[in-house]
């Protein structure tokens, strides 16, 4: 999304951003984590994260 609107006004931009930011939300309290190191557990209640996106609302 972001890259799009940068091509789209012409601007240049670099292929990947310099730090990709991993989120996830915990099965177990539900809150949203950002996954730091690898280390996919949750920070709130120590719940283990789980490898896949789930982060997008259930529809």
């Amino acid at each position: 999304m972001v890259a799009g609107t940068l091509d789209g006004i012409g601007l240049a931009r670099p292929d990947r951003f310099t730090y990709e930011v991993v989120f996830r939300r915990c099965p177990g309290c539900q809150e949203h984590n950002i996954v730091r190191e690898g280390d996919f557990v949750c920070v709130f209640c120590g719940s283990d994260l789980p490898a896949t996106w789930n982060v997008d609302p259930e529809e």
